[in-house]
């Protein structure tokens, strides 16, 4: 058995394996250390999966798929080769292309090889379930499911210095993460975190791509080239080139040609931070709120900040938080950072147990994770002050330690002699928490039955538990503690027959090597 650590990431992908504490960098097959995150379907059935598949963004842009990391956990269908594939399906093809390339190195069968996943610690719970099914889908075995800026800080060492606590801050090509780590009674945690979803160097790419379409059609006089799709994306390839050269210069020329057109380009990069204030302004309220919380839980001061991402090399990243916090900002190959902490937890998962039934031991201390977003139960009043209205009702406060083990949620019946109920849980949707159902999502739903008939109303006792990777169980229980038959789904997740499907839909694809 081999294990790896995979950066499943919105744009690219990272693989590290680790033996022995030897780190070893899986290398895509055109040789660069990072596969991005792209999917062609060539009309003739075949796969192509990362730098060749982005090659076609700009001549074939109907069949290649970027991004999908953003739609996981949500309904979301697409249509390729006369199948129907979802989100789980394309990340699926993602993570088969990493596994090969993994195995061929290792000189394994994909089949042996044994994977941390890491997803961003913003993300809720359907789109954690998503990626694990994803990885089902492939035919991978994930071993868990890790936090990005855990993973990261794995990377830095930060589990293993007490004296500092860090803020991790994690902003990748679609998704955006910070969390604050440091030790707790002698034990490294995460104190809190906060993000959002769809917040990453995309959005500064379209920024990039919109000064630059000012300059097209001021050349041209209309916005004719906006309805052709191959110019849409040179252009579009065209900002996030240009992204990377305001990262080291003050400004950045670019030249794009199409047919007998060519058009000269510049940016500077003044203009590029004043295009994208807001988006800056998004994190520093995401670092304000983190700060806050893990400062009302106990936290001690931040003394440093490690960048996370390959979108963390803007200049105007580290300007705002060296501004903001006034402690030092420090970046070490942000691109990888979170392969390689993932490979290394990989690693100490995989340790086979030792003679006597213990479990042997790497001797690295884990993070203690934590719930990044209240859960609440959907009630309808009952009591005084009486609602006219459903709520949301608090059951577990973002920031709580994992795994949560049987966690207790009570409610009751509001029916005389009602033998079946339906319960329940939502997620805190936005930064706040909210008790209104349009401000949460629902995740956790369920209709118990053979509930013991009475007059007024019945306990119910619904038991959550939430493991460490933040995948989320239930069981019901009577108030005489009976177990009591339960049908449950997690809202916008596949069940096993859904599964099933989108393994057969992929199957009928060939990888291309």
């Amino acid at each position: 058995m081999q294990s790896i650590g995979i950066d499943l990431g919105t744009t690219y992908s990272c693989v590290f394996s680790r033996t022995q504490g030897a780190e070893r960098l899986i290398a895509a097959p055109d040789g660069g250390d990072l596969t991005p995150s792209v999917v062609y379907f060539d009309p003739d059935g075949s796969v192509l999966v990362g730098t060749e598949a982005k090659s076609y963004v700009a001549s074939d842009p109907d069949n290649v798929v970027v991004g999908i990391k953003r739609q996981m956990g949500k309904e979301f269908q697409l249509e390729y080769g006369g199948r129907t594939l979802t989100p789980e399906g394309i990340s699926a093809l993602i993570l088969k292309r990493l596994a090969k390339d993994a195995a061929d190195v290792l000189r394994c069968r994909a089949e042996e090889l044994r994977a941390v996943i890491t997803v961003p610690a913003y993300f809720g719970v359907a789109e954690k379930e998503a990626t694990h099914a994803a990885a089902k889908i492939a035919g991978l075995h994930c071993l868990e499911l890790l936090a990005e800026p855990v993973a990261a800080a794995y990377a830095y060492g930060a589990h293993t210095e007490s004296a500092r606590t860090s803020l991790v801050f994690d902003l990748g090509g679609g998704t955006f993460d910070v969390a604050i780590i440091g030790f707790d009674r002698g034990s490294p945690r995460i104190w809190a975190v906060d993000g959002e979803t769809r917040l990453g160097g995309l959005d500064w790419d379209l920024r990039l791509a919109d000064l630059l379409w000012e300059q097209v059609e001021a050349q041209t006089g209309n916005d004719d080239f906006r309805d052709d799709d191959e110019f849409v994306g040179a252009l579009n390839s065209a900002a996030e080139q240009v992204k990377r050269q305001l990262s080291q210069s003050d400004s950045a020329p670019k030249t794009i040609r199409h047919g007998k057109h060519k058009f000269a380009l510049s940016v500077l990069r003044t203009d590029f931070e004043s295009a994208t204030r807001d988006l800056v302004l998004q994190c520093r309220q995401s670092v304000e709120r983190v700060c806050g919380a893990a400062t009302a839980l106990g936290a001690p001061p931040i003394s440093r900040v490690l960048l996370v991402g390959g979108s963390t090399r803007m200049p105007m990243i580290r300007t705002f938080l060296s501004d903001l916090l006034k402690v030092p900002v420090e970046i070490t190959d942000p691109d990888k950072a979170v392969a390689r902490g993932a490979a290394a937890l990989a690693e100490q998962l995989s340790v086979p147990p030792m003679l006597g039934g213990t479990t042997a031991s790497t001797g690295s201390p884990r993070i203690t994770p934590v719930l990044p977003r209240a859960i609440g139960v959907y009630v309808h009043s009952s009591a005084e002050p009486w609602r006219p209205d459903p709520y949301v009702r608090k059951a577990l406060t973002a920031n709580t330690q994992l795994p949560i083990v049987a966690h207790q949620v009570s409610v009751a019946t509001i029916l005389d002699n009602q033998d079946k109920a339906r319960i329940q849980l939502y997620e805190q949707g936005g930064a706040l928490v909210s008790e209104r159902p349009e401000d949460n999502r629902l995740v956790f739903d369920c209709e118990v039955s053979d509930i013991p008939r009475a007059n007024g109303g019945t306990e119910i006792r619904l038991l959550v538990s939430i493991g460490i990777d933040g995948r989320i169980t239930a069981e019901a229980r009577s108030y005489k503690n009976k177990l009591l038959p339960m049908e449950a789904f997690i809202e916008g997740v596949l069940d096993d027959n859904e599964v099933a499907k989108q393994s057969q839909a992929i199957a009928g694809f060939l990888l291309a090597d």
